[in-house]
């Protein structure tokens, strides 16, 4: 797999899975998983003389696989805060809630 054309698959996945976070849409979510999976795979199979060039793509999109994954850290806490309001004591919940992705 070539690096430009790794960069822009994964670009494309993570914005749609930043897309789905921001929505708390769990189909979409693991969809993007799923397809960020195989992309990897095929990056891990690659030839000898692509990895340079792989591993450079994936110094670049270090920052946006980490705000995706504070998105989905909140998103979590958001569906875990959401459950105990539904089941529990409303006193309980952590105002999180209140807050936006």
């Amino acid at each position: 797999m070539k690096a430009d054309v790794f960069l822009s698959e994964m670009k494309t996945i993570l914005a749609d899975e930043r897309n789905a976070l921001r929505k708390l849409d769990v189909k979409a979510v693991t969809e993007a998983g799923i397809r960020k999976e195989v992309l990897l795979k095929a990056v891990m199979t690659a030839p000898e003389a692509e990895r340079k060039n792989l591993a450079a793509a994936l110094m670049e999109i270090k920052s946006e696989l980490r705000r995706n994954l504070v998105l989905l850290a909140h998103a979590r806490d958001y569906l875990r805060d959401a459950i105990t309001l539904c089941t529990q004591n409303k006193q309980q919940a952590r105002p999180r809630l209140q807050a936006s992705l």
